[in-house]
């Protein structure tokens, strides 16, 4: 009988109302699993209303573990989606991407390899030198709009929250079961402000988060996301910073409680 193979790192892939190009994306995913045995892919359909979860599941009904899916009928959005995958995968390496795989899969092969050299969490930079963009000549007018705004929107970050990371929004990152097992449970964002919550945690925890160049393809309707849902991530990161310096404090009142019992003398 063969041996059950053994998975080292797991694709999450959170999904919404994809029918239009769900197939593509099986058929890259499957020959990527099929290239490389110790990964497998859990795509998550986050309440689809086009039927794109029950034809995953008919794509996949013979993949078995190397490519499965997860859904649930309400929408609660991309962060609840992400957040729901990496808790049920088991590898020790958990990595996420967009299911319209605008960076090729195998570049999450880079994600692992910063990880298994000591992140905790790894990160695609757009911004470094040595990444590469392909783009479609049609694009050129926008790009520069959405480089502004994305350099814009990561130096306020930096300056409000506990972030170093240069690429806050790019669609691939990874984190090891460790680093999820302190951070996930705390994390509670449902929309796209998952990402800033995911990296500012674990910079509050402590945990070590390292960069590295990507290859991109670029797709314009990117901007529309953070030109639509750009009021709300300017209030969400003011929430987080207010929950953040109230969880700081409740954890140095609890370990100042806990200093000052271990320096009560013992009763003789």
């Amino acid at each position: 009988m063969d041996a059950k193979p053994s998975y080292r790192s797991t694709l999450v892939v959170p999904t919404y109302n994809a029918m239009a190009f769900i197939d593509a994306t099986v058929v890259r995913l499957r020959r990527f699993v099929a290239e490389h045995l110790d990964w497998c892919v859990l795509f998550v359909c986050d309440g689809c209303s086009d039927g794109t979860a029950e034809h995953l599941a008919g794509l996949l009904q013979n993949d078995g573990d190397a490519m499965k899916v997860e859904s649930y009928v309400r929408n609660r959005g991309k962060g609840y989606a992400l957040r729901l995958g990496l808790t049920q995968a088991i590898t020790p390496f958990r990595v996420f991407t967009d299911v319209d795989l605008a960076y090729d899969p195998d570049e999450a092969l880079k994600i692992v390899s910063v990880l298994e050299s000591g992140a905790d969490v790894a990160v695609v930079n757009r911004a470094s030198p040595e990444s590469c963009f392909l783009i479609s000549p049609r694009d050129f007018p926008n790009i520069y709009r959405r480089h502004l705004m994305s350099r814009s929107f990561n130096w306020w970050l930096r300056q409000v929250l506990p972030i170093k990371i240069l690429d806050t929004q790019a669609g691939l990152k990874g984190v090891t079961a460790a680093a999820w097992q302190i951070v996930g449970p705390k994390m509670n964002c449902d929309g796209f402000f998952v990402d800033v919550e995911l990296l500012a945690r674990a910079q509050v925890e402590g945990l070590v988060l390292r960069e590295t160049p990507i290859v991109f393809r670029y797709a314009d309707p990117t901007t529309v996301r953070m030109v639509r849902h750009g009021g709300q991530m300017f209030l969400d990161t003011l929430r987080l910073r207010r929950k953040l310096h109230q969880e700081m404090k409740e954890r140095r009142k609890v370990e100042s409680a806990a200093g000052d019992r271990r320096a009560m003398p013992m009763n003789t």
